[in-house]
């Protein structure tokens, strides 16, 4: 009797500390989802207090799935430093870019993907590498000198998506301050999605 006594109230000591455990997950992180995306409505996304320093991204599932060409537009917004997916008018993603830095401003205004290339590298920008193979200028251009033997080669841009001249929307590295050479850097999960779902046409805008 003792004994079914005492398992009763170490089971329901358990079940009350495995309530605690999973209420203090809960706050720790209430916008977090178990796939690791946000599960907070995108007005939330937006009030945080971290919004401009944040690389979390914003997704719907069911807008992107509908994105295509015609339908979408992307939007970048050079003040937060994050980019936007529109679907059909409706937000569908909203991830953390990184543009161009002041002596090399992003161009305003409003474009259209143009050619897209799965594997890019920079014609104007990348590194210098000597005989041997050794880098010796990361920050080159296509102009700078090159050792005897040695090459320029430029600067990896997967999932480019041109959108005027020189100028697009890469994989990269995404600071949270404008830190490139002009084009559009986003992380590889959100652009992902992007190359995928918009093709040649599609609108961008480029906004303070």
């Amino acid at each position: 009797m003792q004994c079914r006594f005492l398992t009763s109230i170490l089971l329901v000591a358990s079940v009350l500390m495995w309530a605690s455990c999973s209420s203090m997950q809960d706050k720790a992180d209430p916008n977090r989802l178990p796939d690791g995306r946000i599960g907070a409505s995108y007005q939330d996304f937006l009030n945080r207090s971290d919004y401009r320093d944040t690389r979390d991204v914003w997704y719907h599932d069911e807008r992107i799935e509908k994105a295509n060409t015609e339908n979408s537009k992307i939007v970048v917004r050079l003040g937060a430093q994050r980019g936007a997916l529109y679907v059909n008018d409706e937000i569908a993603m909203d991830f953390p870019v990184c543009t161009g830095r002041s002596s090399y401003e992003t161009p305003r205004g409003s474009f259209r993907i143009i050619e897209k290339v799965r594997d890019y590298r920079s014609r104007s920008y990348g590194s210098v590498y000597n005989a041997s193979g050794d880098c010796v200028n990361s920050d080159a251009t296509s102009s700078s000198p090159v050792p005897s033997g040695g090459k320029f080669v430029g600067a990896s841009m997967p999932l480019w998506m041109r959108i005027k001249d020189g100028y697009g929307l890469h994989v990269g590295r995404v600071l949270r301050d404008a830190d490139s050479h002009g084009c559009v850097r986003i992380p590889q999960e959100a652009c992902s999605y992007l190359f995928e779902k918009c093709g040649e046409g599609t609108r961008v805008v480029i906004e303070d």
